[in-house]
């Protein structure tokens, strides 16, 4: 009853653009944050994750 049928469900090929944008909002969004980090505005704020880790501001 279970186990490998016949006519499988497809999951991936309907599943693939919503795969790659999350995947493109993913790395879009890393990349607003790091460029928000490295901003002026907030380069040498403490509350900068970048300077908690030991990262030193330009």
């Amino acid at each position: 009853m279970f186990g490998m049928r016949k006519w499988s469900t497809p999951v991936l090929r309907p599943a693939a653009p919503f795969i790659a944008g999350g995947l493109a909002v993913f790395y879009l969004v890393a990349k607003a944050q790091d460029a928000m980090i490295n901003s002026d505005e907030y380069k040498n704020d403490p509350r900068n994750p970048a300077l908690a880790s030991g990262k030193k501001a330009h």
